[in-house]
């Protein structure tokens, strides 16, 4: 098994792995598909702690190896790895509730990634695909899964009105799950090109970098502006401009699809007694967000992202990380393994 690391800041290596699989509880997956994302970038470039590990959060693959029938699965199957694995010591985890396990552990950061051949990994960390869901859909479960977490959390409700501050890809698939959800999403962006993807896919209310953003949303909301603002930590507007659209005592969902840093000035969330939750636990939410794309809730063929064989890694990798520094906003590029 063979798979890109990072040995320092801004070189990759392509490493061995010897890994063995045991046929009682653990399967090896052929990997087919990888996403590169803002938080391989992060890492790439150091700005993102981590340990030395094979690069990339999110995997599909075809089960190369496993147990006869071992829950379900067969050699051959195409599957999606679930990349968040609980840690199974914390207190939590020893009495039964991990799905608030407080050291959950993050492929691609905690243990190894997916930008490799093949992968080992528990049977019960392996979701059997439809044929209904696409490879390239399917790359995206981990997203639509926190997006999932991030409705539970503010228990939006139909005909809610929800600011979303930030429009890339996460930002796009929760504004489509809030419609299907029945809630009403406001997409606020300073990004032209993330503007016209919103709007191509279907989102009624977009905001873009010539808008009086708060103005808009009082108008939209009759001057109540919204309950429930969700801020996506991977862009570069200030959070300021989050607490602004939020009515008194609102509730904000920070969260992202990866732990940039950022500047935060809390005054004007004191000021209106707003209630902030950090959302990064999307654990136990794949099997419904398979159900979501298999059932079209959320059309991703709108997404903008870029395409590269496995060879190309540290060249994309590189690529990515100087169109970070230069232009502040990167998409995710699919590596194609087979």
């Amino acid at each position: 098994m063979k798979g890109w690391k990072i040995i320092k800041p801004f070189l990759l290596k392509e490493s061995e792995s010897n890994e063995t699989v045991d046929s009682t509880s653990i399967s090896k997956v052929k990997i087919t598909k990888a996403l590169i994302t803002l938080s391989d970038v992060l890492r790439y470039s150091d700005e993102l702690d981590g340990e030395s590990v094979i690069l990339g959060n999110s995997g599909i693959g075809v089960i190369s190896e496993t147990d006869a029938n071992l829950f379900g699965l067969e050699k051959g199957q195409r599957v999606y790895i679930e990349p968040i694995v609980t840690c199974g010591t914390c207190e939590n985890c020893k009495k039964g509730d991990d799905s608030h396990c407080t050291e959950l552990k993050r492929a691609g950061i905690d243990f190894d990634g997916f930008l490799c051949d093949f992968a080992t990994v528990k049977a019960e960390n392996l979701f059997a695909l439809p044929d209904s869901v696409a490879d390239f859909n399917a790359l995206f479960l981990d997203q639509i899964s926190l997006a999932i977490s991030v409705v539970d959390k503010l228990k939006i409700q139909k005909g809610d009105y929800v600011a979303i501050v930030g429009a890339n890809n996460f930002g796009n698939i929760l504004a489509q799950l809030l419609i299907y959800y029945q809630a009403v999403p406001i997409v606020v962006t300073n990004n032209l090109e993330d503007y016209k993807i919103a709007k191509d896919s279907g989102i009624y209310y977009v905001l873009g970098p010539d808008d009086n953003w708060q103005k808009e949303v009082a108008n939209i909301t009759s001057a109540r502006m919204t309950k429930n603002v969700v801020y996506i930590s991977d862009c570069d507007i200030p959070t300021t401009k989050a607490f602004a659209l939020a009515s008194f005592n609102a509730g904000i969902a920070y969260t992202g699809v990866s732990n940039k840093n950022n500047s935060v000035s809390f005054a004007q969330a004191i000021k209106k007694q707003l209630k902030i939750y950090f959302i990064n636990n999307k654990h136990g939410n794949t099997a419904a967000s398979i159900n979501l794309i298999a059932n079209k809730a959320i059309n991703l063929s709108n997404l903008k992202l870029d395409t590269a064989p496995y060879d190309k890694v540290p060249e994309v990798l590189q690529n990515m990380q100087k169109t970070l520094e230069e232009k502040g906003k990167i998409y995710e590029t699919v590596i194609d393994l087979v």
